[in-house]
């Protein structure tokens, strides 16, 4: 006889425990049962007592066709892991599942369906043998008001009827000491037995193979466990089957805590600091199933009157008793602030002019105060002058030093200091003005300031020492600095001084105008700034303005002017042989043309050759429509010009260039700018 054939236990390939358990319909091939993984979360399951592994040998119920009925219990399972500690059946609620044989003439199933309405359910299945084959009892479920998903497919197995056969009959396989479902306190836990009972070969009991505890507890012992058995005949019949149950802790959890400080450190049992409370809860047997009511671990940052916290727990093992703690913590020193009410000599713009007695108060928002009303005097003066808060305690020890808080005032019993600043507009030189002066005083207050930090006054009259005295100053605390306070002298010279010119130029012609006349000036308080200048002169041929312009040492300044005009000389010629008017004078290029001509001031010549400024020939375009006239005379020898004393004329001998049917522009200009000219054209 052999319990674990080809070395296979039962609890091999087992699956149901499991979050996600999932078994597919049974396969259509003999004897076999496919488990699949179909990504559903289920809550709970439902399983049969037969081995629900993959192996076919294990999975199979046999039976003998005209033999008895094979039967199998279907149970509730537990998945703890899903987050509940106990099936989600609660209350009216149930799971209502159909069940039929895939080839009913092989084998029938009943009952046609089953209902579970309470964790502890159960329910019988007969098969009854039809016909020799295979087939499979499948499970689907109809019904389910629990809200959460149930696996049906643990329940499914495969059925194969034999040939009867006398000489040997199928053994009954039972399992005792444990219940299908059953729950079981850790460390009494019955024995699991494999009761085997055979026609030929007679009765026999071995223990069960327990499969590994599953469960988030497994590792302390509690969880799920399933005793499986498996018999074999010599014949070769089997029988197997399994049970399911549950083994439960039995140990309540306790409680316990630790204070950080571990007593109060104030004054009347208060805290004063933070005060960390840490809770310590143990279950050894079963932590996944402990339910905590409160005991969160907490640091007290906050101020708080008498506060109470507790700590209750409870797990599978069952109830702590609660624990309850109350804590208070008064960190914060009292606040504290100005009440509102000062004594003193008010003067002006909310400035005081004498010390003033300051009104404190305090509050506390949790331990409360002795004394929440006291005084400070003031001392001193200033824009700023505070008067600090006087020392408060609250009941639980806290402390707001003195000076928490502070109330300022302005006090201020000095008028204002008056400076000269600054003159406008500005002096000219020596420190003379030419004009009234703004003078600009300014007033300074260390303490309140004062209302205008300047003012400005402007003087009257001229002189060597004309005195300016400042306005009457204010401060805003309302001292009054009188006028006169500070004085400033100028030296003011508003009338400019008197200029003429020593003498006259009227009209002249160019190159005989007199030279640039001088100028007087003169300045009766300030007096002239250096000497009276002349500008404006010029020899150049035009009208002219001179002007004559003095300073005083004020700046002042008076001009005058004076016009004369520089007339241009008159010049006359070419004389023949040239002809002017526009002919086009007709020469052998390489000749030597005299051109004459005379320059005069008004009536009077001038001779002196530096009278020309220049003599200049420049080619030009030949024009058919000019009148033409042939030079009836010429000179000999190179280009040169000299004055003619005896004939009374300038005379310019120019020889012309070579090439025949060219023309020529001759050009005199004299030293005063003026100019005449003559057209040539050589053949």
């Amino acid at each position: 006889m052999n319990n674990s054939p080809g070395g296979k236990t039962y609890a091999e390939g087992k699956s149901l425990l499991r979050r996600t358990s999932t078994r597919a319909a049974a396969a259509v091939a003999a004897g076999t049962l496919v488990l699949a993984g179909g990504g559903v979360a289920y809550a709970d399951a439902i399983t049969n007592t037969l081995d629900a592994s993959v192996d076919s040998v294990a999975e199979t119920m046999t039976l003998n066709l005209g033999g008895s009925n094979g039967t199998t219990l279907l149970y509730v399972v537990k998945l703890p892991d899903h987050g509940t500690n106990g099936c989600t059946i609660q209350g009216r609620e149930a799971v209502t599942l159909s069940l039929v044989s895939s080839d009913p003439a092989v084998a029938a199933v009943s009952p046609a369906t089953a209902t579970f309405d309470s964790c502890d359910a159960t329910a019988t299945v007969t098969v009854t043998p039809k016909g020799i084959g295979t087939t499979n009892i499948l499970a689907s479920l109809t019904a389910n008001n629990t809200g959460e998903p149930y696996d049906v497919s643990p329940v499914n197995f495969g059925v194969t009827v034999v040939a009867p056969a006398p000489s040997n009959t199928a053994p009954v396989l039972g399992i005792s000491g444990v219940t299908p479902g059953g729950s079981y306190t850790k460390g009494f836990v019955p024995q699991a037995m494999c009761e085997v009972s055979d026609a030929e070969e007679g009765n026999s009991s071995f223990p069960a193979t327990l499969s590994l505890i599953t469960g988030p507890d497994a590792a302390d012992g509690v969880g799920s466990q399933e005793a499986s058995c498996y018999h074999e005949d010599a014949g070769g019949l089997t029988a197997s089957g399994s049970v399911t149950y549950g083994i439960t802790d039995g140990t309540a959890p306790t409680i316990g805590y630790t204070l950080s400080p571990a007593a109060p450190n104030g004054l009347a049992d208060w805290y004063t600091s933070d005060v960390t409370l840490d809770w310590t809860v143990t279950e050894g047997d079963s932590p996944s199933t402990l339910v905590l009511t409160g005991c969160e671990d907490r640091t007290i940052t906050a101020d708080q009157v008498a506060t109470d916290y507790s700590c209750a727990a409870t797990s599978s093992g069952g109830s702590a008793d609660p624990v309850t703690l109350s804590l208070k913590k008064d960190g914060t020193a009292p606040t504290v602030g100005y009440g509102d009410k000062a004594a003193g000599t008010l003067g002006t713009n909310g400035w005081y002019t004498s010390d003033v007695e300051a009104t404190f108060t305090a509050t506390d928002a949790t331990s409360g105060l002795l004394t929440s009303t006291k005084t400070a005097t003031s001392s001193g003066e200033g824009s700023n002058v505070a008067v600090l808060s006087p020392v408060f305690t609250d009941i639980a020890g806290n402390t707001a030093a003195e000076g928490t808080a502070s109330r300022t005032y302005k006090i201020d019993k000095t008028a204002p200091t008056v400076t000269y600043v600054s003159a406008s507009p500005e002096a000219g030189t020596d420190s003379w003005y030419n004009a009234d002066v703004t003078a600009t005083f300014s007033a300074t207050d260390l303490v309140s300031g004062p209302l205008e930090a300047t003012k400005q006054v402007t003087s009257s009259g001229e002189g060597a020492a004309v005195v300016v005295g400042s306005p009457a100053f204010e401060d805003v605390a309302g001292n009054i600095t009188p006028a006169g306070a500070a004085t400033q002298s100028y030296k003011i010279d508003k009338t400019a001084p008197s200029v003429s010119f020593d003498s006259v130029l009227g009209e002249s012609y160019y190159g005989s105008t007199p030279a640039a006349p001088t100028c007087t000036a003169s300045d009766a308080l300030s007096g002239v700034n250096g000497n009276c200048a002349v500008t404006g002169y010029s020899t150049s041929v035009g009208a002219h303005t001179l002007v004559a312009e003095a300073t005083d040492l004020a700046g002042n300044t008076t001009s005058v002017t004076q016009n004369y005009e520089i007339k241009a000389w008159t010049l006359k010629g070419f004389y023949q042989p040239v002809d002017m008017g526009g002919v086009l004078n007709t020469v052998k290029g390489g000749s030597t043309v005299p051109a004459k001509f005379e320059i005069f001031a008004g009536d009077q010549e001038v001779t002196d050759l530096t009278a020309v400024s220049s003599l200049k020939s420049a080619q030009i375009q030949c024009s058919l429509l000019e009148l033409q006239d042939a030079i009836e005379a010429t000179a000999t020898g190179s280009t040169s010009l000299r004055y003619d004393s005896v004939a009374g004329h300038f005379v310019y001998n120019w020889k012309t260039p070579i090439g025949a049917g060219t023309c020529y522009k001759l050009t005199m200009t004299a030293k005063d700018g003026s100019s005449i000219t003559a057209n040539f054209k050589l053949k």
